[in-house]
């Protein structure tokens, strides 16, 4: 698969989330639990999400991850319990999209990260994937689409 890098401008985004912490090998089962339970909130409060749900990783311990599993919503909303609002930041991203199953996830990134270095791009701020094939409704894993944004100066 070819990639194609790019920087562009993002406008911060609204969403409701839960942060939590998982090891690699647990991370897709923890992903889809949290995902049901974020979008059940999001009905029961009379909305709809304004996007695909996404994943934003804060930091990476060895195995273990620190990330925030959310789904966009067209207006801030307060949370309630485990389940937070937040916002995207607006600004400066790298981004790639990623074709293909949520294992080779992990060459895509290191492949953007490059770049980044290769661009003079430093980090500015934790990065997160869109999720914008849902897996149960497509199961032609080749035909998943992933795309990573990563916030830059």
């Amino acid at each position: 698969m070819t990639l194609s890098f790019e920087t562009r401008q993002v406008e911060s985004q609204p969403f409701v989330g839960i942060r939590a912490s998982s090891t690699m090998d647990k991370l897709t089962e923890l992903l889809g639990t949290l995902f049901g339970e974020v979008y059940g909130y999001i009905q029961q409060s009379g909305q709809q999400p304004a996007g695909m749900p996404f994943s934003r990783y804060h930091s990476m311990d060895g195995a273990t991850v620190d990330l925030e599993c959310g789904m966009p919503v067209m207006s801030p909303m307060d949370g309630k319990g485990r389940i937070q609002a937040g916002e995207l930041p607006a600004g400066t991203v790298a981004t790639v999209t990623h074709m293909g199953p949520y294992d080779d996830l992990p060459q895509t990134w290191s492949a953007l990260t490059e770049w980044m270095g290769s661009q003079g791009l430093e980090p500015a701020d934790a990065p997160w994937e869109v999720y914008v094939t849902d897996p149960g409704a497509e199961p032609d894993q080749s035909k998943w689409q992933t795309d990573i944004f990563f916030p830059v100066r």
